[in-house]
């Protein structure tokens, strides 16, 4: 199975009063045109779609037109939020989307989306672990002691349900990724 790894897109990123959307569009495209080339089976999207939790309308069309040319080439796309995204803003429409295999992390509540592909070597579980604030953790297991972001993911990540027989992928955040590899 051959995935293509993304993260930190930052749509609708302004610099000095310059939009970078033309830019970005323009990669967007190059990044399709790789997944083509290599045949993927799926896009991961770690977090940060956007730059901002309220981003600009051309942002959010743009995501559109990337998400759909994905889903036009029967490509599955798993993406979670970020710390500059809205979780519930990227969750909208989730549940319409997974028919046509794009998966988007809902707004943590104690659990995280967890999604089931296959290949010739059998099943491989994604699970879509967002951006989590301590808060929401402490919400959602407040027997656990969670003062920090890491308290948070630590907590997040022993409550979820994994399958160590089977083969599984985390898509989080880079910070995820460095506190899990610290453990």
């Amino acid at each position: 199975m051959k995935f293509i790894h993304l993260s930190d897109l930052h749509l609708g990123k302004r610099i000095h009063g310059f939009s970078m959307l033309e830019d970005q569009k323009y990669i967007l495209e190059q990044i399709i045109q790789i997944v083509k080339q290599e045949q993927a089976d799926g896009v991961l999207l770690a977090g940060d779609l956007y730059d901002k939790p309220v981003p600009p309308i051309e942002a959010v069309q743009e995501l559109d037109r990337f998400l759909t040319g994905l889903a036009s080439l029967g490509i599955s796309v798993f993406a979670v939020s970020g710390n500059h995204d809205s979780a519930e803003r990227i969750a909208f429409g989730a549940r319409l989307m997974q028919e046509r295999d794009i998966y988007l992390s809902p707004a943590y509540d104690g659990s995280t989306a967890k999604i089931c592909v296959e290949d010739e070597y059998g099943e491989v579980w994604i699970h879509l672990l967002p951006y989590v604030k301590p808060a929401a953790v402490r919400h959602a297991y407040p027997q656990e002691d969670i003062q920090t972001y890491q308290d948070a993911v630590q907590a997040a990540v022993r409550h979820m349900e994994v399958d160590t027989d089977k083969r599984n992928i985390l898509v989080a955040i880079r910070e995820i990724y460095w506190w899990l590899i610290n453990l």
